[in-house]
């Protein structure tokens, strides 16, 4: 058999020869900084991803916790034309002036009277205001 002479084929080979000749190995210091630099590329990513993820979860958190309630305004005391509430009796019994003794199931109790009214108003009647 005889093999033709192919013009591409030779110029593949020259170049491999000429790359062949010329090759070397790359000191091993090179390839040593190389992987300390794709070390502490990978380490920066991965800080960096730790961080967005903290910080997702805190403005998640946040969002989702339940917030403070609101402040209650204070109390308003009465006005002066108001009635003032009424003041337990003397523990005596006796009612006190203006007041009346009634006896309830529940035991003794006194109830205010309109000023100027001594007796409890009977059923049936109603009284006018002063």
């Amino acid at each position: 058999m005889t093999e033709y002479h192919d013009p591409l084929r030779s110029l593949f080979q020259q170049a491999a020869d000429y790359g062949q000749a010329r090759a070397e190995a790359v000191p091993a210091a090179r390839i040593t900084e190389r992987g300390k630099r794709s070390h502490r590329h990978r380490m920066a990513v991965a800080a960096a991803g730790a961080c967005v993820v903290l910080a997702c979860g805190g403005a998640g958190a946040a969002v989702l916790l339940p917030r403070s309630p609101a402040p209650v305004a204070p109390a308003t005391s009465p006005s002066p034309s108001e009635p003032a509430l009424p003041t337990p009796g003397p523990s005596s019994g006796v009612p006190a002036p203006g007041r009346t003794a009634t006896s309830l199931p529940g035991g003794p109790t006194t109830t205010d009277l309109p000023q100027g009214q001594t007796q409890p108003p009977t059923l049936g009647t109603t009284t006018s205001p002063p």
